[in-house]
């Protein structure tokens, strides 16, 4: 009776360390990377060792109207890339706001450091265009909301698919609103929105964008 009672005990042990076990990992990790005088977390891949960015292409079709030019000395860059994360902002990795003509479509590109948020799939891009109106408070587009899917195992050099934003907010601090949680609004309707597809690459350098 005794035995029974202590192979059932460990039965269970067994059962809730199965049902407490971590699922399968990434590919991609957070891992710490130490010198002398920094600790930084960045993210690699498990199977080549590499440490690993994101390189995305923002497109819009050509009849879309933007502003001209796009990037003014008075109003500063009219075209807005910003990075969102857990009550967190700052400017994404537009490169320029120069930009290609491919297809119908003016195309930009965006390189941006991976971080741990990265891996758990709890970063977006938003996209948003100014309007300034001398004289008048400066209008703004919807802010067009690009939630990025965590890490998964998908081989890097590899695009993924163009999106649409998942989700958009109004006015000049929808990025405040969605950093600090907000509620969702409403979508706003927009002909001819934003378009992003990304793709994970390789860096020499932890922490740099090629």
């Amino acid at each position: 009776m005794r035995l029974g009672r202590v192979v059932t005990t460990i039965l269970g042990f067994a059962l809730l360390g199965a049902c407490s076990a971590p699922g399968p990992r990434s590919r991609y990790v957070a891992e710490h990377f130490r010198t002398t005088r920094t600790n930084f977390v960045y993210v690699r891949d498990r199977v080549s060792g590499h440490w690993m960015n994101r390189h995305c292409e923002l497109r819009v079709p050509i009849v879309r109207e933007l502003p001209v030019p796009l990037q003014t000395d008075e109003n500063g860059s009219l075209l807005s890339v910003q990075l969102l994360g857990p009550e967190t902002a700052q400017t994404g990795g537009l490169r320029s706001v120069e930009f290609q003509v491919r297809e119908g479509f003016r195309v930009w590109t965006i390189d941006d450091v991976l971080r741990p948020d990265d891996v758990q799939g709890r970063t977006s891009y938003g996209v948003q265009v100014a309007w300034p109106r001398r004289g008048e408070t400066t209008r703004h587009d919807p802010l067009e909301l690009f939630h990025l899917p965590r890490l998964g195992d998908e081989p890097p050099d590899t695009w993924g698919p163009w999106v649409v934003a998942s989700a958009t907010r109004e006015g000049a601090f929808g990025w405040w609103s969605e950093v600090q949680g907000a509620p969702p609004e409403p979508p706003q309707p927009i002909a001819h929105p934003f378009e992003l597809r990304c793709q994970l690459v390789a860096t020499d350098t932890p922490g740099v964008v090629r």
